[in-house]
């Protein structure tokens, strides 16, 4: 396991690792909402379980984790950063756009202006992922997927029994899914967990979905990808 830590507004460390060393790159994202701990809670088990030998990753496989990208609203269980941003409404998509009409769905002063973009970012560059999986929770648990990827999405539903989603069912300007996903062909799942699931129910029903999505495209071709 290697490791990588970038800093938040409040200097929380917000930490990167890296598990096997095989040519297919997967990198999971959790804590983009703060309160939607399902996603992050999830992550940290399953790096626990990967150090301990409970878990085992097939060697064709390099898998990025970066469970708490928003350490700041993570500590206090808060959607937005520390600027009452919301991160998922941030990057610096097509359709970035400053309007809002909720408070929770704060888009930032410009796109890309936070720090927690900035790492987004650098992260995806630098890891150079086949897949992204962005770990949320919803009152309405699915399967979203952006990009060219409804085929993973449906074999994670599957495992799962959520509903594999293109449409979220409302806008979603600056989001990781479309700045990776519909802009770049890059496959990328937000899996929508059941909001306020307990941890253990979480891990039993996702672990074999989110195993599967990991080693989806070792045996799948990958969609070609195209410039934004």
């Amino acid at each position: 396991m290697t490791e990588l830590a970038y800093k938040s507004l409040q200097d929380r460390t917000i930490e990167h690792h890296s598990f096997g060393s095989g040519k297919l790159s997967v990198l999971a994202i959790g804590g983009v909402h703060g309160n939607e701990s399902e996603g992050f809670l999830f992550l940290e088990r399953f790096m626990d379980e990967l150090t301990k030998g409970n878990i085992n990753l097939d060697s064709g496989i390099t898998l990025h984790i970066c469970p708490r990208i928003n350490p700041d609203g993570c500590a206090v269980l808060r959607r937005t950063n520390q600027n009452n941003v919301d991160l998922n409404r941030n990057l610096p998509t097509k359709d970035w756009s400053g309007e809002f009409t909720d408070v929770r769905y704060f888009p930032g002063k410009s796109a890309g202006s936070e720090v927690e973009s900035e790492i987004t970012i650098d992260l995806i560059q630098k890891t150079d992922p086949s897949l992204i999986i962005s770990m949320h929770s919803y009152e309405k648990a699915m399967v979203n997927y952006n990009g060219d990827c409804e085929n993973l999405a449906n074999a994670m539903g599957k495992k799962n029994g959520l509903v594999a989603k293109g449409d979220i069912g409302y806008p979603t300007p600056g989001s990781l899914g479309t700045y990776t996903g519909w802009e770049r062909n890059l496959p990328t799942i937000t899996l929508e967990i059941l909001r306020g699931q307990e941890p253990g129910p979480v891990w039993d029903q996702h672990l074999d979905g989110f195993m599967d999505a990991v080693h989806f495209y070792l045996k799948n071709p990958l969609p070609e990808r195209k410039n934004p």
